[in-house]
């Protein structure tokens, strides 16, 4: 196809393909995403737990934050939690999966998954 001027428009690079990501392998990296993020977040980063399951190709990640802290984590209006889950999308589909993410204040006492 030519432009009006008679010139064809420049061509884009072919797309270069991504190997397959190993799901276990994304849900690590993606729970490790979140842990890092929070832990800038809130005062103790030791405090905060992450866990992590995979259904398919879809990665479930369950962020848990002390009470007094959730604040920092979610943000006026949701705005910070909005940021995180938008960072967390982009990066899930980089790595081949699908992510959510779901913030409480529920600590439990023996983590299952954490990374």
């Amino acid at each position: 196809m030519q432009r009006r001027d008679g010139q064809r428009p420049p061509q884009r690079p072919p797309r270069r393909e991504r190997p397959p990501i190993d799901p276990d392998l994304a849900m690590n990296r993606l729970a490790t995403l979140v842990r890092y993020i929070a832990g800038q977040l809130v005062d103790d980063p030791d405090a905060i737990q992450v866990r992590a399951r995979r259904r398919g190709r879809a990665v479930i990640l369950r962020l848990s934050v002390p009470h007094d802290q959730l604040g920092k984590v979610i943000g006026r209006e949701g705005k910070i939690a909005r940021a995180i889950r938008t960072m967390l999308g982009i990066a899930a589909v980089r790595q081949g999966v699908h992510a959510s993410l779901t913030i409480d204040d529920q600590i439990d006492a023996q983590p299952t998954a954490t990374s």
